[in-house]
């Protein structure tokens, strides 16, 4: 197994945002991963940076063509759709890249027909985080040591867990399951079963991190994750350690795995010496004018 199988440029700095992504084709005979990241023209006043991911179902060249058909429509419509708001703007560019699915089945029913893929995409603002997913690739927020997941997992597997909750199975019946990582939502042009989409923006604190993955990852288990990522935290990215630590265990099925990592820049030297500065003479105004004092004009 490599990573980075396709040479994908990824990584940089965008819209005072930190980002870094990468892949590994795993076991797999094909890779059926795609990914875009978008950096947003500020007139759109629609998010700053627009991160997408999805992983592709249907064998042979159906995955990838659903994967990639999924990824590139949803770069392309995210800017062009009529929206008020982003929850409004990601709604109606799923929907649209869902029609352009049926479309392309359609054209060839015999050689794409059950084509699809999940599809998660986050867009990361000022106010914070947006995201909307079909299916189970992960969204995770790294805060303070701790790994928590976002968005909802449209597998069987999370069904399970609702079984297991209420003592109607074992969990050991719950984890040997034969269907427990079929998705019971994703984008195939049909009507879309799941959708979770929040209508109001996550708030991300100062040195919050962002993780975005294909269900690959999950060979790895959400305490391995943090693990890596608290080893990782002087690293420019966590990305590359991530998937080693994935290929590292040698499963003789491993499915393609791809990550997607963001955080907020660090403000420039100058710029926050002058927002202090700024910050400090109108936190002084303030005063003077509370005492009935001039202040400076």
């Amino acid at each position: 197994m490599t990573i980075n199988d396709n040479n994908r440029e990824a990584g940089g700095n965008m819209g005072g945002w930190i980002h870094d992504e990468d892949m590994t084709q795993g076991s797999r005979p094909r890779q059926e991963d795609d990914f875009g990241v978008f950096e947003l023209p500020p007139q759109l006043e629609a998010g700053e940076l627009l991160l997408v991911l999805a992983d592709g179902m249907g064998g042979e060249r159906a995955g990838a063509l659903a994967s990639a058909l999924a990824v590139r429509g949803f770069i392309e419509a995210y800017d062009a759709v009529p929206a008020t708001t982003v929850p409004e703007r990601l709604e109606r560019t799923l929907r649209h890249v869902n029609g352009r699915m049926a479309l392309e089945v359609a054209t060839d029913q015999e050689h794409l027909g059950g084509m699809g893929c999940t599809l998660l995409a986050v867009v990361l603002a000022e106010e914070g985080l947006y995201w909307i997913s079909v299916g189970d690739s992960p969204l995770w927020l790294w805060r303070r040591g701790r790994l928590r997941r976002l968005n909802q997992d449209h597998a069987y597997r999370s069904v399970l867990a609702e079984q297991v909750s209420a003592g109607e199975i074992s969990a050991e019946d719950a984890a040997s399951h034969p269907d427990r990582n079929a998705l019971i939502s994703a984008v195939t042009g049909d009507d879309l079963e799941l959708v979770d989409l929040p209508r109001q923006p996550f708030a991300l604190k100062p040195n919050d991190q962002i993780l975005l993955a294909s269900d690959g990852l999950l060979t790895l288990s959400e305490r391995e994750i943090a693990a890596v990522l608290k080893d990782a935290r002087t690293a420019p990215s966590p990305c590359r350690p991530l998937l080693e630590e994935v290929m590292s265990r040698r499963h003789p099925q491993q499915d393609n795995a791809t990550v997607l990592w963001a955080k907020r820049a660090s403000p420039e030297p100058d710029r926050l010496f002058w927002w202090q500065l700024w910050a400090r003479s109108a936190l002084l105004a303030s005063a003077l004018a509370l005492l009935g004092l001039p202040g400076v004009r």
